[in-house]
Formats: C-alpha cells, structure tokens, sequence
C-alpha cells in the first residue's frame, strides 16, 4: 500500500496545526474574497502605484473596521483606528515590516529599518545631532541653497519648469551640506549623476518591494532589476564614501590634542564611541544614506505639495503672505520668528494631512501581541494606512478639503496619532523638527518673491505612492516676465 496519501495526509496537517492561530486571526477579520493559496497576492500584485493607498483606504472605509488580506500564506492586517495606531507605534516587540528591509542595498541597516539594541544605540548617539541650538544653525546655510533656487525659478522666464526637480536639487544641496559639511553644488548642474542616481534607485526599489515575487533576495539579486539597481548604487555609495572620508581626514586635523566638537551629523557619527569603539564606516555610511535619502525624498514631495497648494488656494497664500511680510527681511532666516507664525504651522499641518507624504507604514510581530483587544500571533503584517487616518471624517470633518484653519484654536482637536506624517512613539522621526525647518524657511521664502498661480494647463492633480506620494504628472511651473509671477501649469 502506497505511503504517500498518508505523509501528506500528515504534513497536511501539522501545517494546519502550525497555522492554525494565523488562519484563525484571518478567518476573524473582515477581508475582501481570496483565492485558495493565492490569497490576494493577484490583486495586489496588479496594483499600479497610482491605485495601492486608494484601494488600501477605499477598502478601510468599506469594511469600517480592521480588514485582512492574503499575500498567499502571508496575513496583512489593516489597523483602523488611531487608537490602534498609538498602541502599535509602542510596542516595543514589533519590528519594520519585512517589506521595509528590502531598502537595505540603498541604506543599509540604518535607523529607519534597524530595530532592537543596534537601533537603541544609534538613536541615541544621532540625537544630539537634532538638538534645537544645533538646527538653529543650519538657517543661513539652508538660505543660501534657496537664494539659488530662487535665481533659477527667476530666471526661466516664461519657459516650463517641473518644479519637482528643482526643489529636490535645492534640498539635496542644503541637506549635505547642513548634514555632512560637503558642498554638492546639484542646482548648477543640469544633469546631475548623484541625483539621477537617486532618483532611478528610489524607482528600482519601489518595483521590488510591490512585486511579490522578488521578495527573496536570491531571486531577486537573479534579475535585471537587481543589475540595474547596482550600477545606481555605486554612484551613491562612492560619492558618500568620498564625503565621509575626506570629512574624517578634515576633523582629524582640526581636533589635534583636543577633543573634536560635532557640527552636524556626520561629525556627531564620526566622533561617536560606544564601548570605546568607533563605529564602522558602514555603519557610518548607512546612516548618512538613510537620513539624506529619506529626508530629500520626503521634504521634496512636501514642498511640492505647498507650493500646488498654495497656488491652487489664492485665498490661503494671500494669508501667509500677509503674515510674513510682518517680520523684517533677516527674520526669514530665523527660525524661532517663524515657529512664531500660527497660520505657516497651520498651513503647513494642512498640506502634511491632506497630501499624507508616507501615505503607509509597517510592523511585523514576533511573539504574541494584544493591540486593541485583538490578540496577534507572530509572523504578522501590521499596517499603518496613515492617509486612511488623515482623511477620516470622524477626525476632520470635510477631510478632502484643504483648510489650514482646522488647526487653529481647535475647540475639538483630533485624537493623537490621527495625525502623524514623522510616525510616532519611540521611532518616531528624528528629523521631523529638520524637515519643519527647511519646509518653512523655504516656503517662506518662496511666497515673499513670487505671486504663485496655476495655469491654464494644470491638469488635475493625480497621486500616485511609490515611495512616498506624488503627483504622477509632476507639478509643473512657467516663471513669466511680469515682477513676482510664478505660474504653476
């Protein structure tokens, strides 16, 4: 008698046994139908990158709860509420999500998906880097790299301008230098290979990590995706390595006898010690990668969204202009004056909400978990729809329409973690209060010189969420001859 019926029999079910508080959690939660093994590792797959945090949010407003999907044997679960959000965020047995590591060629084991004592570790050695006297220092550097951008805007009379590219090249620019002391010079290069790089990594890995199929790395580093991705990654990593050396050689001298004294955050990882030890340069590098790549990234999406903003509400950017024009010229520098404008925060909290720039994020469980009132089995996907929380009319009534004014003298305010475009808990953002910095110097700036419009050939704004959200046809601008006129087409 054959034996085979019966080893599968068996193995059948051990699997069930095995799985069984996986199958039952996901037999629990509302879902839309998914094929038997495939789960709905189809629909998913299929999804443009224009169409994932809409299905995802289209999906959490049907089902009105936390919903599941297969990703074959794979559970997804959607948290709901902002309660659950606050509970998740704090849980100290949750990692990134699996989904997030595959940015390691680009960024290593840097903060943003390292976990346990090494990210304890880091976070604590980067953070006098972000101290507030630190930030204070950075304005005048920041506005000389928006003085050029300004020129070049200025300049273009009357000639189509994507506004996208120009922004990230200012901010690259501010960031390196404000972050590693190193001069790129971007905005006076038409085609920079640094910031294509950027940009044509950033592309790779997005088509990785929506892909199912390339989620292993054995597989993955087979294809043409990972050859490309490579050759993008030696013009990144070669000029960071070139920075974080000369940077090295330049303190040594400067320190002599005396002990050296951090001036960003590169000089923050050089000189830090942990156990007596230096760190690596990997670790170094790793570091440095992840702080510029998601921190041009994020704020040069950001900003985008300001100035669309601000050109599609005239009413709303005739109000910030009036306030700003109340400080005097060298106030546009300070960035104590302008935290003291209320309706720049304000407009600036509306944009983050409206245009949600990391529409999600991920945590994976490892050992049994309790988040509201639901126990969760290890080996779960966690997700954060955190534009699902942003547009929720439960906590911002009308939450499609842009009004800045919902942040002012809040008789009802929202709950905490409703709102959270730098996350929140323990990881949350080290460079939240940078970014704010170089948000407001910049639109600060921008508003005083130029009338901002759209023009004639604006097309609707069409979203799209690859690594963080965008406008899939870009923002275009056209500067024209008459004093202060920015049209945004």
């Amino acid at each position: 008698m054959a034996l085979w019926p019966l080893v599968l029999f068996t193995l059948g079910l051990w699997l069930l046994i095995r799985k069984w508080p996986l199958l039952r959690l996901g037999m629990s939660l509302a879902g839309p139908w998914a094929f038997p093994l495939l789960g709905n590792a189809q629909m998913v797959g299929k999804l443009k990158p224009e169409f994932i945090f809409l299905v995802f949010t289209e999906l959490r407003d049907r089902f009105g709860a936390t919903y599941r999907l297969w990703l074959g044997p794979q559970l997804w679960v959607f948290l709901h509420s902002a309660e659950e959000t606050r509970q998740a965020l704090h849980d100290p047995t949750l990692r990134k999500a699996e989904t997030f590591l595959q940015l390691e060629p680009l960024i290593g084991n840097g903060l943003l998906i390292s976990h346990g004592a090494h990210w304890t570790r880091q976070r604590r050695l980067m953070t006098p880097a972000f101290q507030p006297n630190i930030l204070r220092g950075f304005a005048p550097a920041v506005a000389r790299h928006v003085d050029a951008l300004i020129l070049k805007l200025e300049a273009n009379k009357g000639a189509s301008l994507e506004v996208t590219d120009p922004l990230f090249a200012c901010l690259l620019d501010a960031i390196v230098e404000t972050s590693m002391g190193a001069q790129l010079n971007t905005q006076s290069q038409d085609h920079s290979p640094v910031v294509l790089a950027f940009h044509r990594s950033s592309e790779l890995l997005f088509k990785r990590m929506i892909n199912p199929l390339l989620a292993s790395d054995w597989i993955f580093r087979r294809t043409q995706l990972w050859r490309d991705l490579r050759e993008q990654l030696q013009v990144i990593h070669t000029l960071m390595d070139s920075v974080i050396d000369r940077r090295a050689r330049d303190l040594e001298k400067e320190m002599g006898d005396s002990p050296g004294k951090a001036h960003n955050l590169l000089d923050t990882l050089l000189l830090a010690k942990f156990n007596g030890e230096s760190l690596s340069r990997k670790e170094i590098r790793d570091e440095v990668n992840t702080f510029v790549f998601a921190g041009v990234d994020t704020t040069t999406a950001a900003m985008s969204f300001v100035v669309y903003a601000l050109a599609k509400y005239p009413s709303a950017q005739t109000r910030l202009r009036e306030e700003i024009q109340q400080l005097q010229a060298s106030e546009l520098e300070n960035i104590d004056a302008l935290n003291e404008l209320p309706y720049l925060e304000a407009l600036l909290k509306e944009v983050l909400r409206l245009y949600t720039i990391v529409p999600t994020t991920g945590r994976q469980t490892t050992q049994n978990t309790v988040i509201g009132g639901r126990s969760y089995c290890p080996g779960i996907t966690l997700w954060i729809n955190m534009y699902g929380l942003a547009h929720d009319k439960e906590y911002y009534p009308d939450p499609y329409s842009f009004k800045p004014e919902r942040w002012l003298d809040q008789e009802d305010p929202p709950p905490p973690f409703s709102y959270i475009p730098f996350s929140g808990g323990p990881h949350v953002c080290i460079g939240r209060r940078y970014s704010l910095l170089l948000m407001k110097l910049l639109t600060a700036r921008l508003v005083r010189e130029f009338h901002l419009e759209l023009g004639p050939l604006q097309a609707p704004l069409k979203l799209q969420a690859q690594m963080v959200l965008k406008s899939q046809e870009g923002i275009h601008k056209t500067k024209c001859a008459s004093w202060r006129r920015l049209l945004v087409l």
